[in-house]
């Protein structure tokens, strides 16, 4: 048997068996396409050993003439050394160079610009194909659509909340103009406020003010504001004005009245016997007054006279007479009491005209300042003239000073307390545009008082229940006086003498009885019962 280097010097080695098989990964193997561009190819392990195991190529071997001869391996001799497949195999085609799988590596964020520069050269013409990066522009125009819809949102709750603003502003200055007209209209008095008194006066505000001293002297002016002649007017009262009264006497100097029937009966006596209404009444007691003039910080008058301390001859000098003295707080209140020996009521009236006047010139003009104002006072404000109403009067007072359409009168009135129309006449009708009547013919009813002087006593109620069927008014009395036989009736007024001569024959009492006096009287009529006076017997 030849051996292999005999064998025309063609080396030949046996085969290992396994020299082909390797059973752990191999390296893929690069084929080239039709183009001649490589590509990689990785063989599926399994199918490698498969072809290892049945497809090795034949073993050549030759034969003792150096002709070679091929070996076919016996298949009963490799056919223990390999396992079996499990599966029938089925004849293997030519391999055919494909694309290798591609294997899933882990991706690394690359720019683009280096991802391009990495990507091989394309084996086709790049200007038959456009591209589009369409991740890029889907991402930029959700996100554009989100900015478009949050704004168009906003834009939506901003509108919404400007309308909202301009709803609320508007109802808030809807119910300020409201509030506002309705307080203006209460003021006017056409919602029944104290400007309905002005209402009824023909567009006139007509207030009283009293000034009471620590003594009880009363000093009485009417303050008038005359919306429709843009102008106002303080009228000063004299103490001796008659008013009506009630009770005890028929009638009541204005001095007193205060006292006798009060600020309501002050203010209905006063409109009954000017003729015109009166709204409300002032309480400026004197120190009232003088932290009224304190809060202002003075004021100036034109003084007649020096004003000393507590109004005593020998008292500390407070100011001096002259032309446009600064007065104190406490000046102020000794000039308007001041009243010098041998002096009337009336020079003491026109000081406290003066100080009103003063006052009026530097009250604020503002509605809270001067509430504000009164309320620092501390007054105790009658029910007819609360701080906002007085606020608002003396508001309006101001105004009309500032603008010198205020002027200050005294009412003429005759010695005996009454008006005459003749000399007060034209200046009630200018000032308040009211009618003045004497307080005795302004009575609505014939009052009576009745003096028992019969001896029975009885007799005085009796007479009083025949008073009051007759329809005359009966003031309260129980005064008795000596007994006399004769019984009368006086009067003053002769046209009372009616009235009185109507009384007798109810009280069956003679013609006779009936008499004009000139007396001053508690009453119209005055009764006094004698012994021929015969109660009516019960039936």
């Amino acid at each position: 048997m030849t051996g292999p280097e005999e064998r025309g010097n063609q080396e030949w080695y046996p085969q290992e068996p396994y020299q082909e098989y390797q059973p752990q990964q191999q390296q893929p193997q690069v084929y080239y396409d039709a183009y001649g561009q490589p590509q990689q190819y990785v063989q599926d392990p399994y199918q490698q050993q498969q072809q290892q195991q049945y497809y090795q190529q034949p073993q050549v071997y030759y034969d003792a003439y150096g002709q070679p001869q091929q070996y076919v391996q016996d298949p009963y001799q490799q056919q223990p050394e390999y396992q079996q497949p499990q599966q029938p195999v089925a004849p293997v085609q030519p391999v055919q160079p494909v694309r290798p799988p591609v294997v899933e590596q882990p991706v690394t964020a690359v720019p683009p610009q280096a991802r391009k520069a990495a990507a091989p050269e394309p084996d086709y013409p790049t200007d038959e194909f456009t591209f589009v990066d369409e991740e890029a522009e889907q991402s930029e125009d959700v996100i554009d659509w989100l900015k478009f819809a949050e704004s168009r949102t906003e834009r939506r709750d901003e509108r919404r909340r400007k309308l909202r603003n301009r709803l609320l502003g508007a109802v808030i200055a809807l119910v300020l103009v409201a509030g506002g007209t309705a307080g203006y209209l209460w003021w006017q008095g056409d919602l029944g406020g104290p400007g309905s008194a002005a209402k009824a006066a023909g567009g006139r505000t007509v207030n009283v003010v009293h000034l009471r001293d620590l003594q009880g002297k009363v000093t009485s002016a009417l303050l008038v504001n005359d919306l429709s002649g843009q102008r106002a007017s303080v009228l000063l009262l004299p103490d001796t004005l008659k008013l009506p009264g009630s009770g005890v006497s028929a009638t009541e100097p204005l001095g007193k009245s205060l006292d006798a029937v009060g600020a309501s009966g002050t203010r209905e006596g006063l409109t009954t016997v000017l003729g015109a209404p009166v709204a409300g009444t002032w309480r400026l007691d004197t120190p009232y007054l003088l932290l009224l003039v304190a809060h202002l910080g003075g004021i100036k008058v034109d003084t007649n006279a020096a004003v000393r301390e507590g109004n005593q001859p020998g008292g500390k000098e407070l100011a001096p007479a002259g032309k446009a003295v600064s007065l104190s707080a406490q000046a102020a209140v000794a000039y308007a009491t001041y009243q010098a020996p041998g002096e009337s009521t009336d020079a003491q009236l026109a000081r406290f005209g003066q100080v009103l006047d003063g006052v009026l010139r530097v009250m604020p003009t503002d509605l809270k300042e001067a509430q504000d104002l009164v309320h620092r006072v501390g007054a105790v404000p009658d029910p007819s003239l609360p701080e906002q109403a007085l606020a608002g009067v003396l508001v309006q007072l101001a105004q009309f000073t500032k603008e010198s359409h205020l002027t200050t009168s005294a009412l003429s009135v005759q010695p005996d307390g009454t008006l005459d129309e003749a000399t007060a006449g034209k200046q009630v009708k200018d000032v308040l545009g009211g009618t003045v009547k004497n307080a005795a013919a302004a009575s609505k009813t014939t009052r009576v008082s009745v003096l028992n002087a019969s001896g029975i006593d009885e007799a005085a109620n009796t007479a009083g229940s025949q008073v009051t069927n007759s329809g005359l008014e009966l003031l309260p009395s129980g005064a008795k006086a000596p007994v006399q036989p004769a019984s009368e009736i006086r009067y003053t007024d002769d046209a009372k003498q009616a009235a009185a001569q109507q009384l007798a024959i109810s009280l069956g009492l003679k013609e006779t009885a009936v008499k004009k006096v000139t007396a001053v009287q508690n009453a119209d009529l005055v009764v006094v019962l004698g012994k021929d006076y015969s109660p009516p017997k019960a039936q």
